[in-house]
């Protein structure tokens, strides 16, 4: 058929139907052979009644003439009988029937018709001599001439005398039957000769022709082996098989991999190759065949050390194998990715410190460890004095230089069990465990000393100070978000003391819990005189140019303090809980607006509102219900709808953290779409990741400004948007603000971007106007 394809299948059943031919064979030559011997036998059988017949003939025919005599000489005797049984029987040897009985000696027979034209002559002269024997008894009988009844069977007899004449006829009926019978036996001696000939050709046939099968199947069993060993040798996947003696095989590709011999690895020799510390996992693998899945180190000819993903099959059970069976492929660059984005997750790029989420997590471990064993603890907050004046002379390149040399001076002026991190910008954070007051007053008073010299930055010197915020604890239960908190009032009233100094919290700082009281208090008023208003930020698809979403921001404008940034009064409202007040009039106020923006068919095809949802939001429960609520109040299309989550909303543990990825999950299946906000500065579960209902990865404005400037951020961007597509999920770049941020993620494939280089977050009548521009995304889809 013209366009039809070819399918390579190496390992198609050509063995099954080889077997099928060889059984099929001897199938065949059997049933011919028993129908031929069936055949035979029922022939013989029947040839052997006539055989048995045909002599009987000759006996009737001198009983007939011997009746004759008696009953000429008086005697009784019944020889019309004998002459009807002879006539009769030599009718159905040539014509088929049954021979009649003769009585006292044999019972009636059935015969078939005779075959063979020799047979059949002789039988029809026979069958005439009976009627020429009959009719010349019946004339001796009746006193007349035997001589004067015709011959029907053309005889010349020459005797005058009747019962001579009779005895003459006998005679030659006895003959011409005696030879039928030679003549029938003869051809049943040459069937059988024949069956027997023609069986051993059965025989030898069908022999022949299974062992020529099987040798066919035995060169399809080796193309076949042949094809395996081909593929598994051209492989990238590595195949090991272990029994109870170690290694007992290993691909081609495995001994590519390592550059060692499979003679080398065979038996106890895989083992040392191995990572030490994966020794045991891998030793109890191969015996157990569980886990089914492991990960381990192994090294090659050149020492360095490669990663394997093997899954493991147990196929001790099987007579052809009788090991484990272990398929590997060699994941050292993902390995390698992972652990770049774990590393990303917890430190700091630019600094290589501890970044804000590991140093949290240390910070919770020792207050858990304080309240058990009273150990007394202390956190710094540390923030650098006059580093704006060198991002705005100098430049960013030269602040993170700033920044690299200040974490330098920093740890060489702490111990390596404390934890030095960076939290973002030019704050800093220190965590010293097993400090009484007077240590942490020490501490921080290094800190200071570390600065004290200027610092070396683009072939320029600059002098550098620190405000830094200390926080004491004494022991027992303590709060991390409190400690934190309170090392950052600390902080910042060192900076209104006069900076480059230290403060130590305490009671004297009840000011600022006051304020911040009062800011609190003042958030919930705004609330409700209606002083919080939203702004929307386009999202711009890179590859038409068109505005698909925007991104609803909550801006605060306070009678008495103007306008507040919202990284002010956030932790504010997360803190105390206004958070999900405020959180509900974002979503209200975005859902309302954007069901405007759909009913004037302002709204191209695939647009999302985005509104942020916060930690404390998702942790406490409610989620799912509230978003349902005001979607149903407001009219608005759950497609429509993104919320972004930070990672580590995603990812916390407990019962929390399920809720919280339930109802979102529950949200992502009516419609809701999930973003992923700030990626690569929090922790991200790469296990999780693949089964969280996401749509979309944020990549920070960290990465994506840096990404200009820094190969490590430019890849960490790359990567990030791979992952993002190799997950089948959309990757949007924040904080585009030139073209040359705007063209490099455009080149590693993202897919939307948002920054001031499209637009700043516009009121909503801004955007309402800007929405109901053409753009080029527009004008190309008219």
């Amino acid at each position: 058929m013209p366009g039809r394809r070819s399918t390579f299948a190496p390992f198609a059943g050509r063995s099954r139907r080889t077997i099928v031919a060889i059984l099929v064979t001897f199938a065949l030559c059997w049933g011919l052979s028993v129908v031929l011997s069936i055949s035979a036998t029922q022939g013989s059988q029947h040839r052997a009644a006539v055989v048995e017949v045909a002599a009987r003939q000759r006996t009737l025919a001198e009983r007939y003439v011997n009746e004759i005599l008696l009953v000429r000489a008086g005697e009784p005797a019944d020889p019309a009988a004998t002459a009807t049984v002879l006539v009769r029987s030599a009718d159905a040897l040539l014509n088929g029937g049954t021979a009649p009985e003769v009585q006292g000696d044999d019972d009636a027979t059935a015969l078939p018709a005779a075959s063979g034209s020799v047979i059949r002559r002789q039988l029809m002269q026979e069958k005439r001599l009976a009627v020429d024997l009959t009719a010349a008894g019946s004339a001796l009988l009746a006193h007349t001439s035997p001589a004067a009844v015709p011959m029907t069977a053309n005889e010349h007899i020459n005797v005058t005398d009747p019962v001579e004449r009779l005895r003459v006829l006998a005679g030659l009926t006895s003959n011409v039957s005696l030879n039928a019978a030679r003549t029938i036996a003869t051809a049943d001696d040459a069937n059988i000769s024949n069956l027997i000939i023609t069986q051993s050709l059965l025989g030898i046939g069908g022999l022949s022709t299974s062992l020529l099968l099987a040798l066919g199947l035995i060169a399809a069993t080796r193309r076949q082996t042949a094809h395996f060993r081909s593929l598994v040798d051209s492989s990238t996947d590595l195949v090991l098989v272990f029994g109870t003696d170690g290694c007992r095989y290993a691909s081609q590709s495995v001994t590519r991999m390592l550059g060692h011999p499979d003679t080398a690895l065979l038996g106890a020799g895989f083992a040392d190759v191995v990572h030490p510390d994966d020794r045991e996992l891998v030793r109890t693998a191969a015996t157990r065949a569980e886990p089914r899945e492991i990960v381990f180190g192994i090294r090659n000819h050149l020492g360095e050390w490669r990663q394997l993903e093997a899954h493991l099959t147990d196929l001790r059970s099987d007579r052809h194998i009788r090991g484990i069976v272990l398929n590997a492929r060699d994941v050292s660059e993902r390995v390698r990715l992972e652990e770049q984005l774990v590393r990303q997750a917890y430190h700091d790029d630019l600094t290589q410190l501890a970044n804000r989420v590991l140093f949290r997590d240390r910070l919770d471990h020792a207050l858990a460890r304080s309240e058990r064993t009273d150990a007394p603890l202390a956190v710094l907050l540390v923030d650098l004095d006059g580093f704006k004046q060198v991002n705005d002379s100098l430049g960013h390149d030269a602040g993170d230089q700033l920044l690299r040399r200040v974490a330098e001076r920093f740890a060489e002026a702490t111990r390596p069990s404390d934890t030095l991190a960076r939290f973002g910008g030019d704050e800093f954070g220190l965590l010293v465990e097993d400090a009484d007051p007077a240590h942490a007053e020490a501490v921080a008073g290094r800190l200071l000393e570390s600065l004290s010299q200027p610092l070396m930055v683009s072939d320029r010197e600059f002098a550098i100070g620190a405000s830094i915020g200390v926080v004491h604890h004494a022991g027992g239960p303590g709060n991390s978000d409190e400690t934190i908190r309170n090392a950052d009032i600390a902080m910042y009233a060192a900076k209104e003391a006069g900076r480059n100094r230290f403060a130590v919290f305490g009671e004297d700082m009840a000011r600022r819990a006051i304020d911040l009281r009062q800011l609190e208090q003042e958030l919930r008023l705004g609330l409700r005189r209606g002083e919080f208003s939203m702004h929307y930020q386009p999202e711009i698809d890179l590859a038409s140019d068109a505005i698909v979403g925007v991104e609803a921001l909550l801006r605060w404008h306070s009678p008495t303090r103007g306008q507040i940034s919202p990284a002010e009064f956030i932790p504010v409202a997360e803190a105390t809980g206004a958070i999900f007040e405020l959180g509900e009039f974002v979503l209200r106020e975005a859902c309302a607006q954007t069901a405007q923006w759909h009913a004037a068919g302002m709204l191209a095809d695939g647009f999302v509102t985005w509104t942020n949802l916060s930690g404390r939001q998702l942790s406490a429960g409610g989620v799912g219900a509230l978003v349902t609520r005001v979607l149903g109040d407001t009219g608005l299309p759950a497609g429509l709808l993104g919320l972004e989550v930070t990672e580590t909303a995603i990812v916390q543990d407990g019962s929390a953290g399920e809720r919280a990825r339930a109802e979102l999950h529950d949200l992502h299946e009516s419609g809701v779409r999930i973003a992923i906000d700030d990626f690569g500065t929090g922790f991200s579960s790469l296990g999780q990741l693949r089964h969280f209902p996401v749509d979309v990865i944020k990549v920070d404005r960290c990465f994506v400004q840096g990404a200009e400037h820094n190969a490590k951020d430019a890849a960490i961007t790359a990567n990030v948007v791979s992952l993002a597509h190799a997950l089948g999920l959309l990757a949007i770049a924040e904080g585009i603000e030139s073209e040359t941020q705007l063209e490099s993620v455009r080149s590693v494939g993202c897919d939307r971007a948002q920054g001031y280089l499209f637009a700043r977050p516009l009121p909503a009548a801004e955007a309402t106007a800007l929405l109901a521009e053409p753009r080029r995304g527009d004008s190309q889809a008219a």
